[in-house]
């Protein structure tokens, strides 16, 4: 027979195991399995005792149906593992331990529902194995206000990864932007930050030198906005950010609003276009614009229509040749 004492720990168990989603366990069920799993007869009244202790503590909900208080819901289990499959930054073994341990604290109603999801072999996950420790890096060097040494690195032809000339940073920033990591930080040069991509670092130092408080750089001296920071800079292109005139048709403003969100002016609109301004990184936008061409047209910097049209013009003439 089974200790008394840990009645509780053996109701939990018995939840975990055949109860959860739509599937709730009645107090006689509870007694069926405490008797049968565990040799250990229980009567409703000491039962109702347990059951309102681990309902007040927050581990059971329901009364007439019980089951287990779960962490996460299906959808939010959804959500994850949905993140984890389509994560570049993650690489695939990882990525496969890990939708693994998301689906085993799932119900069974949840691991039926996503037991066709396809692990996406050919995905193009990054070959860096040391991103973890590299993230675990850059948090603890911004946590100690400190600076580090990085090792860049680059794809060869070879298709692997191969190391660059080590660089000293200042790190301020650790976040994501199109399925990767990147390192807002301050490399030295322009009194400008720049964007780093986790994994392509192959290793990093803590130095013991403090870094460079980030209202020093002349930008930033009236301080520092991320989500301003983060919106200018689409595609994660280190530089200085512009006012932009742009005019583009009324039915691909979702486009426009993937990419920049809603903080845009409307300068002007007719039936069929929409003149926006808005305040951008002018590599992102000349990126952009290249997407969208067939949609969008910049109409101001005058600069940046003269870049476009010479690198349209060096395109074409790429293209014309035979």
């Amino acid at each position: 027979m089974r200790e008394k004492g840990l009645i509780d720990v053996y109701i939990l168990e018995i939840l975990e195991k055949h109860a959860g989603g739509n599937r709730k366990l009645t107090q006689k069920q509870i007694m069926h399995y405490l008797e049968e799993e565990y040799r250990l007869p229980v009567t409703r009244k000491t039962l109702s005792g347990y059951l309102s202790e681990l309902r007040n503590e927050g581990y059971i909900q329901g009364h007439r149906g019980l089951c287990k208080t779960a962490i996460f819901d299906d959808h939010e289990l959804r959500l994850l593992i949905d993140g984890v499959l389509f994560g570049q930054h993650i690489p695939q073994e990882d990525a496969n331990r890990l939708i693994e341990k998301l689906r085993n604290i799932s119900y069974d109603s949840m691991k039926n529902r996503i037991r066709h999801i396809c692990y996406l072999e050919e995905i193009n996950r990054t070959h860096n194995e040391n991103l973890y420790e590299m993230i675990d890096l850059i948090d603890e060097a911004i946590g100690r206000n400190r600076k580090i040494e990085i090792t860049p690195c680059t794809y060869g032809v070879d298709g692997k990864l191969h190391d660059k000339e080590k660089v000293v940073v200042d790190p301020y920033y650790l976040v994501t932007e199109k399925n990767h990591y990147y390192l807002v930080c301050y490399a030295g040069r322009n009194e400008d930050l720049e964007n780093r991509r986790v994994d392509r670092i192959s290793h990093i130092k803590i130095l013991r030198e403090v870094r460079k408080p980030i209202t020093e750089l002349k930008k930033y001296t009236k301080g520092f906005d991320l989500a301003v920071y983060m919106r200018e800079h689409i595609y994660m292109f280190s530089g200085d950010s512009c006012p932009v005139l742009l005019k583009i048709k009324k039915q691909n403003i979702s486009d426009f609003i993937d990419w920049y969100g809603t903080k845009y002016s409307v300068v002007e609109q007719d039936e069929e276009f929409i003149t926006i301004r808005i305040r951008v990184n002018e590599n992102a936008v000349y990126y952009w614009a290249l997407q969208y061409g067939s949609v969008a047209e910049i109409l101001k910097p005058e600069t940046l229509r003269r870049r476009l049209r010479d690198g349209l013009q060096e395109m074409l003439e790429r293209y014309d040749r035979q």
